[in-house]
């Protein structure tokens, strides 16, 4: 037999639980511009059934319900488009990393401008030019001293440009080991607390929306797995190799000199993610020692194009039949005077030797001070130009450049577009990445984001039956009050 307040506790816990849906609800729109939220729902159910003797079923006993309760706040969540996206979203790390990498590398040989390398190279060579034909004319020679100086500047800063970069990359890489190292530390922390919760049978939405939302993070830095472990626990791998373990962080670390990726001492070979496009612009050792990347690449084009400049130059401008303005008046004096024989380019550190790379390639300071011993000519004449004649036709000979059978500009000129390529296709593949992850995050949205039509949809449901069941406690409440003061 059931309680003459049974009515008030049915009424009670209808008022309860609705109002406990509505509270959830108000949470969801509360959080609908929250980044990393799921959607709730408080799941309602019947509680359990008392037994009713009744005269009209015999000895067995009728059961009577006792209400409704709430079972549990159900996160809407789909396990495979977080796995999904998580995928597609260390693809796109790997080739944003890359796109913006390239970019900005492709932005310090400032190519767009009329200052850039191959602009300086033409008014070099458009001054050699003008020097065959006026090789008496000092003002002509202080014109290819300045353009020779701007070459060598040019190529200076193509080379301080890359070793910049360089360091600012391997600063990146250790800021994207940092964040690793931060994510794992507060995913093992967060392990550990879902862990109690769910111990203690409660259920910890909201630490688990924080977990997933540094896993979608941690997906774009590296390429992550994650297992389910017990008690609501995972486990985070890179590449096979445990990064956090429950309630444990591995140390990951990267070294910026060979590229090489650890997680606790091991070595991770990584697929995809940020870190992975910025050691691929950086630079690494592959499996045979050999250091690759598009920043020793271009550093040791950078160099082999400027020590073929100086040489090409230096073995004409300083060959047995070079002379300068003090060589033929010497000569004219003299038959048998000596030449002087001077280096057109030389290395800053040591201005008697050829420059040993891009960073140290400078013009002879003596042309700087003496443009008159620019060696014009190849013969006694003082009207005699031929030998900036071949200086300037340097700049169309084939030669070997780097095993290449080129020129000089066309080898700078594929150096440049090689870079342009990448770019371009690298900010493409970086496009549809992004496209991807946008493409799957809508999907999950559609099943995990909030949607204001719906929570208002459901306020208004659960509303309704809030007043429903305040109604009936009061119908309730009045027969309780026939029954009890009726009976005075």
């Amino acid at each position: 037999m059931y309680s003459t307040f049974h009515g008030l506790e049915i009424g009670k816990r209808a008022i309860l639980s609705q109002q406990t849906a509505l509270s959830t609800t108000g949470h969801n729109i509360a959080n609908a511009n929250t980044k990393g939220y799921t959607r709730q729902e408080a799941v309602l159910q019947a509680t359990l059934p008392l037994a009713s003797p009744n005269p009209n079923n015999g000895t067995l006993p009728m059961q009577m319900g006792t209400g409704v309760e709430v079972s549990e706040f159900r996160r809407i969540r789909e396990s495979y488009l977080d796995n999904q996206f998580q995928n597609e979203q260390q693809k796109a790390g790997y080739w944003e990393a890359k796109a913006n990498s390239l970019s900005q590398l492709e932005n310090i040989f400032n190519e767009l401008s009329n200052s850039g390398l191959s602009s300086s190279l033409n008014r070099f060579w458009q001054g050699l030019q003008e020097l065959s034909k006026q090789p008496e004319s000092i003002s002509t020679r202080v014109v290819v001293v300045a353009n020779g100086k701007e070459v060598a500047s040019n190529l200076n800063q193509i080379f301080s440009g890359i070793a910049d970069y360089e360091k600012n990359l391997a600063d990146q890489l250790q800021v994207k080991a940092n964040e690793v190292n931060a994510a794992a530390s507060e995913l093992a922390t967060l392990n550990q607390q879902i862990a109690q919760n769910i111990g203690a049978g409660k259920q910890p939405n909201d630490l688990l929306d924080r977990r997933d939302l540094l896993l979608d993070n941690l997906s774009k830095i590296a390429n992550i797995e994650v297992t389910s472990t017990v008690n609501g626990k995972i486990d985070v791998s890179i590449s096979g190799v445990k990064l956090v373990e429950g309630n444990t962080a591995n140390s990951f670390t990267v070294n910026p000199q060979d590229g090489g990726a650890r997680i606790a001492g091991n070595l991770v070979g990584l697929k995809g993610g940020e870190i992975k496009g910025l050691i691929e612009t950086l630079g690494y050792m592959d499996a045979s020692g050999t250091t690759i990347g598009r920043i020793p690449e271009l550093r040791t084009s950078i160099n082999l194009l400027a020590t073929t400049i100086a040489d090409s130059m230096n073995a004409i401008h300083a060959g047995d039949n070079a002379r300068n303005l003090d060589d033929v008046q010497a000569r004219s004096e003299n038959p048998n005077a000596p030449l002087e024989k001077l280096l057109f380019f030389v290395d800053k550190d040591d201005p008697t030797q050829p420059p040993k790379d891009a960073g140290n390639i400078i013009i002879n300071p003596v042309l700087v001070d003496y443009p008159a011993k620019v060696a014009a000519a190849a013969s006694d004449n003082i009207g005699d130009g031929s030998n900036a004649t071949l200086m300037s036709d340097v700049f169309f000979q084939k030669m070997d450049i780097g095993g290449t059978n080129t020129t000089i500009g066309d080898f700078y000129k594929k150096v440049i577009g090689q870079l342009g390529t990448d770019v371009q296709e690298t900010q493409l593949s970086s496009e549809n990445a992004t496209s991807m992850v946008q493409m799957v995050d809508n999907r999950r949205q559609s099943v995990s984001g909030v949607s204001i039509d719906e929570e208002m949809t459901n306020m208004v449901r659960y509303q309704q039956a809030y007043n429903a069941a305040a109604r009936y406690v009061s119908a309730v409440n009045d027969l309780l009050n026939t029954l009890i003061n009726g009976m005075k």
